[in-house]
């Protein structure tokens, strides 16, 4: 298939629309893009057939001429390619990976929510289930904005690697026994750069609002090096107006008496346990060495501790699982009561082994459907959402919490309310611009812990950087 614009840019959004509706193996040769003074014309190229159709660039309704521009594009090409497809993917022409922002748009320029939920379903073919999804979060987060302000910052702390890889996986992660055995020297380190962004935070006025410990699987470390991790970060930050402290243990066979002891008196509210699914056969078929019951185990243990808030992840559409394989792992975690729940739709990754297969995918729109009112009979209601390219049925990832049990980190992130400080290897540090219309300022390490180690000296030039910019 080819892309013809006069833009890279239009181009790629061209390819992103044609792999949200053509993936399916639809007879498309080309589409073409002819932008005029108020309207676009996208045509579409079969090999018997070819259409072309035109859409009106409406900067009244759209606020901005770039976002006016690409909701013609959507809007032009969706209708065209009903000549070819009848598949509306459920976010329409959305392909970005936080649609929230579209609706939060929209309603900060005051339009009424009715509106709002028209204009998702006529201009971006959002589906209308989703179309009120999206708008309700979206309220959601101008309300959480609220509370953020300027001084507030946030940290990530990063802890790549795992017991084994799984095979959907491509996040940056060690879990080569030789890889395993840097982890004494990566936390020296990651300790000596905590002292130093600790610095960075007091020097600059900055207010703690939360502490988010991810991986990889950061349950990986002992007891003893959990608490030295732990303790750096006591030691070199100020906790007095932290909200939320989250270690994401991960995998259920990392979870132990020991370690839930030192989260406790370290001051963790939030924990995160994740089987990904209940099934003994796709734990083996994935690469996971822990079973259901041990995930069981795990829950019943840390139940016991009395953390704030306890997160489980599920994936829809696993290697070689059903729709109702999936909810059967939905009704076993939701039985826990967990106050978070974050449920994945599985997508194609280029790095991953596992290529995911779309005719999989089939039955899972539904089930997606039904996990979603299992967990708001349960109480656990959407809070956070976010999409990634090839996603199992063209789904979402989100996140579902009791009221007040919301992930205040995962919110931030999404959203960028305020800066994220990140420490580790693969960490990005975020510096979000305190005009909305400013560019979010990104500040990289190196991505993998060899290459952490081998060069000590990027974390005071990254330091020096953000330094520059705040």
């Amino acid at each position: 298939m080819e892309f013809f614009a006069k833009t890279e840019a239009d181009r790629l959004t061209l390819r992103h629309l044609a792999e949200l509706c053509f993936h399916r193996n639809e007879d498309i040769e080309s589409i073409s893009l002819v932008e005029g003074k108020n309207e676009v014309e996208v045509c579409l190229e079969g090999k018997e057939d070819s259409v072309r159709q035109r859409a009106p660039i409406d900067l009244s309704l759209h606020g901005t001429a770039v976002r006016a521009k690409n909701a013609a594009l959507g809007k032009a090409f969706f209708l065209a390619a009903k000549r070819f497809t009848d598949y509306v993917p459920p976010y329409g022409n959305l392909f970005g990976v936080r649609p929230v922002k579209v609706p939060l748009f929209y309603l900060e320029q005051g339009m009424e929510e009715r509106h709002v939920l028209q204009l998702l379903e006529k201009e971006f073919f959002v589906s209308p289930e989703k179309a009120h999804l999206l708008t309700e979060l979206a309220k959601k987060e101008a309300s959480f904005a609220k509370n953020v302000e300027e001084s507030d910052g946030m940290l990530y702390v990063s802890i790549p690697f795992c017991p084994s890889r799984c095979n959907y996986c491509s996040f940056i992660s060690a879990s080569a026994p030789k890889h395993l055995a840097l982890i004494p020297e990566y936390l020296s380190l990651l300790s000596e750069e905590i002292k130093k962004t600790g610095a960075l935070f007091r020097q600059k006025g900055k207010k703690l609002q939360a502490v988010y410990v991810g991986g990889g699987t950061p349950g990986i470390l002992n007891e003893k090096e959990l608490d030295e991790l732990l303790c750096a970060l006591r030691d070199n930050f100020s906790f007095e107006n932290t909200e939320e402290f989250c270690v994401e243990m991960g995998r259920p066979d990392t979870v132990t008496k020991e370690k839930l002891d030192v989260l406790k008196s370290a001051g963790v509210h939030r924990i995160s346990i994740n089987p990904q699914t209940t099934s003994d056969a796709t734990l083996a078929r994935i690469g996971r060495r822990h079973s259901a019951e041990c995930y069981f185990e795990a829950m019943e243990l840390s139940r016991k501790y009395g953390f704030s808030s306890v997160n489980c992840d599920l994936i829809a559409g696993l290697d070689g699982e059903t729709p109702e394989d999936f909810l059967s792992s939905v009704e076993k975690v939701l039985s826990f009561a967990p106050e978070n729940l974050t449920i994945h739709a599985l997508c194609q990754k280029r790095a991953a082994e596992k290529k995911a297969i779309f005719s999989h995918f089939d039955g899972f729109g539904k089930a997606m459907d039904a996990a979603h009112r299992a967990c708001e009979e349960k109480e656990l209601f959407p809070y956070y959402l976010y999409r990634q390219k090839n996603a199992v049925a063209d789904l979402e990832n989100l996140g579902f919490a009791r009221d007040g049990k919301e992930c205040i980190y995962n919110i931030a992130m999404m959203e960028d309310l305020c800066d994220v400080f990140a420490v580790g290897a693969g960490g990005v540090t975020k510096l979000v611009p305190k005009n909305k219309d400013g560019k979010i300022l990104r500040v990289a390490a190196y991505k993998y812990p060899y290459e952490y180690l081998s060069d000590p000296g990027k974390i005071d030039e990254n330091l020096k950087k953000i330094w520059e910019i705040l």
